[in-house]
């Protein structure tokens, strides 16, 4: 055409349009023209542009492009409809279009042809419940009378109906058309046969829009709408699906409270027996645990014992050592005395004799030394006196440190560990008791040891293990400090390290009695505080504050 659209017409499938460079066919629709199913034979264009198409099955149809409507020709205006089964057809140069049949020709002025430009006025006739018309008795249902109605309110019993409705236009009445659809529940717009009516069965409780659409036989339409609502039965309202929940809730209360009842009263008669029982059990079990928990108190204290035990070794081996060597040079010496008296060198005799009581001082000092290693030992093994004594606690913070060292040493030959200290000398003596402080201080260094053990083992590039004691006084108090530079403390549990067995080591490798028992001999046995500062991934120090 003019436009640069081609059309295309089919035997039977209706006519299609391909616009500019598109490839594609679209079909030309035009609702309720019978435009989808003609058999075309000819397709024309008038000089204002609208497109004539004869067919075998429909008579002559003109399509108005721009409005994408259409107006047919039939029987009413003289064309036999059965006679055009010729493919001739032309456009003359005054704009009139010929299409030809088996008997001649038909000729068409589009100029001559004006058809009313007024749309049809939609109307609704008649409304049907189960077939009874309530028009005569609107009240009922409609708001108002149905000519003028917008709205339509149904019960859930009137979802069976029918309604009339009509185009109205007195041009070419014949050739005016009427589409009909219910928004919601049909899925297109449906076509009205003889009969301008629509009819619906069993529509489901909801808002619904009635609207019907008429055109002209110029192709001009109009539209009007109805809303429907139909309401739910009551017992699918919402104040009924309450009064359910409430009858669904009462019920479950009800039978909960009677079994409750129930079984609270066989649950008493049960709890009188077993409570007779349970006093007995209870006394028994008090006096086991009463004995279970001295057991592990000592056990704790054998545990501590044990870490010592290979650390005492060692540094009794070194003046035992010193004791052996001095003792066979002394020996050697008074052989020599002894010589140079029988050859009458009195000067000699004396200077190797002041050299034997040199050694005898050495051998004295290291036999007191070992000597206060073992009662050491055995102070730390015997149970505790409870009566505190002067006691210096930079020596007794040192000698633990080394036997700590010394005694994981000897379980394990690859641990190694660097050890600081930084002692304040002018702490002097504080009263304390000695078995007791030395079992919370050898508590804290073999953590040390083990925290820093456990993070080297883990394969950390550029990680060296450092244990460091400090002593320090602040006014009238003594401040203990024990650092590791390991994992750290987990904050998640910082606040149970001091509850009894509680502990984070892998089973059968700690009690979790050690921090319990230092907390109390700190904190209950000499008035003092116990505090942790840490931080993960760098390390934990345990601090002791004790009254001087």
């Amino acid at each position: 055409d003019s436009r640069g659209t081609l059309w295309i017409g089919t035997n039977g499938n209706g006519v299609f349009t391909v616009a500019g460079s598109g490839l594609n066919p679209v079909k030309f629709t035009d609702p309720g023209s019978h435009l989808e199913n003609v058999y075309v034979l000819s397709i024309q264009e008038d000089d204002q542009n609208n497109i004539w198409l004869s067919t075998v099955n429909h008579g002559i149809f003109k399509i108005n492009e721009s409005t994408r409507q259409s107006t047919i020709f039939s029987d009413k205006d003289g064309i036999v409809v059965g006679s055009l089964t010729m493919t001739a057809g032309y456009s003359g140069m005054l704009g009139e279009i010929y299409f030809g049949d088996v008997n001649g020709f038909y000729t068409f002025s589009s100029n001559q042809l004006k058809g009313n430009p007024a749309p049809p006025q939609v109307a609704f006739t008649d409304f049907k419940i189960a077939g009874k018309s309530i028009v005569s008795n609107w009240g009922g249902v409609l708001a108002e009378p149905l000519e003028t109605a917008r709205q339509l309110s149904l019960s859930h019993d009137q979802n069976v109906f029918t309604i009339s409705f009509a185009g109205i236009h007195f041009s070419d009445p014949e050739n005016n058309r009427h589409l009909y659809k219910l928004e919601n529940y049909d899925f297109d717009w449906r076509e009205t046969g003889f009969e301008k009516s629509a009819d619906y069965f069993n529509v489901p409780p909801g808002h619904y829009i009635f609207k019907v659409k008429a055109a002209s036989n110029a192709g001009v339409w109009s539209e009007r709408a109805i809303e429907i609502t139909i309401a739910s039965p009551w017992w699918r309202t919402w104040w009924a699906y309450t009064a359910y929940g409430l009858l669904l809730i009462t019920g479950i209360y009800a039978t909960h409270r009677f079994q409750k009842q129930r079984v609270i009263r066989a649950e008493r008669e049960r709890t009188r027996e077993r409570e007779l029982l349970q006093a007995k059990e209870i006394e028994k079990a008090y006096q086991a645990l009463k004995s279970t928990q001295a057991q592990l108190i000592q056990s704790e204290k054998m545990a501590s014992l044990g870490e010592l035990t290979a650390g005492i070794a060692h540094e009794i081996q070194n003046p035992l050592n010193f004791v052996n060597n001095f003792s066979e040079v002394n020996k050697e010496l008074l052989l020599e005395m002894n010589d140079e008296i029988n050859n009458g060198n009195l000067n000699e005799a004396k200077i190797i004799a002041r050299s034997i009581i040199d050694n005898e001082e050495k051998i004295i000092f290291h036999g007191k030394r070992a000597d206060g290693i073992v009662k050491g030992m055995l102070q730390h093994s015997r149970s505790s006196s409870g009566v505190k004594e002067p006691t210096d606690i930079n020596v007794l913070a040192d000698e633990y440190l080394r036997l700590a060292y010394h005694g994981l040493r000897a379980k394990d030959k690859s641990f190694n560990a660097t050890m600081k200290t930084d002692f304040d000398e002018s702490l002097g003596t504080i009263d304390v008791v000695p078995q007791d402080m030395g079992r919370v201080i050898l508590n804290f260094i073999t953590n040390a040891f083990y925290a820093v053990n456990d993070r080297k083992k883990k394969g950390e590039s550029g990680y060296e293990p450092i244990v460091t004691v400090t002593t320090h006084k602040i006014g009238n108090k003594v401040e203990i400090r024990v650092k590791d530079n390991g994992n750290g403390i987990p904050q998640k549990v910082l606040d149970k390290i001091f509850q009894p067995f509680f502990t984070t080591k892998p089973t059968g490798e700690g009690t979790g009695l050690g921090l319990s028992m230092s907390y109390d001999i700190i904190t209950k046995s000499h008035q003092g505080e116990i505090r942790v500062e840490t931080k993960e991934s760098e390390g934990a120090t345990f601090i002791i504050t004790l009254p001087q």
